[in-house]
């Protein structure tokens, strides 16, 4: 026969299990809203969100693809690349080409400044769909650029912020190092 007082033991322990995991899903809660927090994605992400950017390296004769997973533990963002580039075959995998850790509040990399500088590429009246895009959840932001000139421009400063959180530049998918 079952003591009243292990009732009471084995009662206190699934109570504390079901308030554990009632206080997971309060901290999982993420308030990250795409359109107003994406420059500021390194302290505003929650670790529930992932964001997801996809760049077009494409030019002229040249199809390259770049895409990002920017996730978030502990203060720490993690980057991970992939890269695809289908000039001369079609249908390449995708292969990773770095993985990278960082601090929430790292200041070298500065990808969220790279993003508010040319906050100015987040409409067009033309294009459907932008040079850099940035997903998360069902949102979807678009940059755009508006001539050969002006993606040169936009190419050249994305290569030179993403060089610091990739300085090796193995492939030279960030161009040629200075």
């Amino acid at each position: 026969m079952i003591k009243p007082i292990n009732i009471i033991i084995i009662l206190s322990f699934f109570a504390s299990c079901k308030n554990q995991s009632q206080n997971r899903k309060v901290k999982m809660k993420s308030d990250f809203n795409l359109e107003q927090n994406y420059a500021d994605f390194q302290v505003k992400m929650s670790e529930s969100d992932t964001l997801r950017v996809w760049i077009n390296h494409s030019i002229c004769t040249y199809q390259g693809y770049e895409k990002l997973e920017i996730t978030k533990k502990n203060k720490i963002i993690k980057v991970k690349s992939e890269y695809n580039e289908s000039t001369f075959e079609e249908k390449q995998k995708w292969k990773v080409v770095y993985v990278k850790t960082i601090p929430e509040n790292d200041t070298v990399w500065d990808f969220g400044k790279f993003l508010k500088r040319n906050s100015k590429r987040l409409k067009s009246k033309t294009k459907k769909y932008g040079t850099l895009q940035i997903k998360h959840k069902n949102k979807k932001i678009h940059f755009f650029t508006n001539s050969l000139s002006d993606l040169n421009v936009f190419r050249s400063e994305y290569f030179k912020t993403m060089i610091k959180i990739y300085p090796e530049n193995k492939g030279k998918i960030y161009g040629s190092n200075p």
